[in-house]
């Protein structure tokens, strides 16, 4: 073998040797470093097993609903719905109407007459639309905020002779409201300041129908509010 290839040969040897024991070998135990471009599940997190609490909603509408305790006349008045209507659900519907109170006393500040029309009888609709158009004409602007309804009590409830069932709830909830005049100055509420509004609500529904929807049909300013509140009207 010539000179030269054998110190070639010894040289090359002499590398492997060097890199094995700097860079080392592979023996199946390394940790491989993840491909970039390749797509990888994420890992989820495994839950403590620990006792889940219910927590509080403080959003409008899901505080807390009732039926007024010791209100005979509303509680045979729900099982009187129940019987002609199979799909009612008190507490659904409590729900239900809370939001309803939520969307209309909001619909009524901001002058949305199609939101209204949607969840009110033709009497109290064509009430509210006067009052909102009593309130353009001078000039006047209402802003609402509901916090919560905090209460939503079912007073009375029944089918009358005509096979309309109706469900009168009484409101309470945290409100913000201002009314401004024509220049934009405050004249009722204040923009900061959290006041309770009070209110006595009828909704009904033909059970005849085959429109599951119940509307408005009735409002009742239940409470004279010492700090005021939105100037819903009294119709129905």
């Amino acid at each position: 073998m010539p000179v030269d290839i054998l110190i070639y040969a010894i040289v090359a040897a002499v590398m492997v040797f060097w890199l094995r024991n700097v860079i080392g070998t592979r023996h199946g135990e390394e940790k491989q470093r993840p491909n970039p471009f390749e797509k990888r599940e994420i890992e989820k997190p495994v839950a403590d097993v620990v006792e889940m609490k219910p927590v509080k909603n403080v959003t409008a509408a899901k505080s807390k609903k009732s039926i007024s305790s010791g209100n005979t006349n509303a509680e045979a008045g729900l099982v009187q719905i129940a019987l002609a209507d199979k799909n009612f659900d008190t507490a659904q519907f409590v729900e239900n109407a809370s939001d309803a109170f939520t969307y209309i006393v909001t619909a009524f500040a901001e002058g949305d007459t199609d939101t209204l029309k949607d969840l009110c009888n033709d009497d109290v609709y064509r009430a509210f639309e006067s009052a909102i158009t009593d309130r353009v004409e001078k000039g006047e602007t209402v802003t609402t905020e509901i916090h919560s309804v905090r209460k939503a009590d079912i007073v009375d409830a029944g089918v009358d002779k005509n096979k309309m069932a109706y469900v009168t709830i009484r409101f309470t909830a945290d409100e913000t409201y201002v009314i401004r005049d024509s220049s934009g100055a405050i004249i009722a509420g204040h923009p900061d300041r959290v006041t309770e509004m009070t209110d006595k609500w009828t909704f009904s529904r033909n059970v005849r129908s085959t429109d599951p929807r119940w509307l408005l049909s009735k409002t009742e300013d239940d409470v004279v509010d010492a700090d005021g509140k939105t100037p819903m009207p009294d119709a129905g």
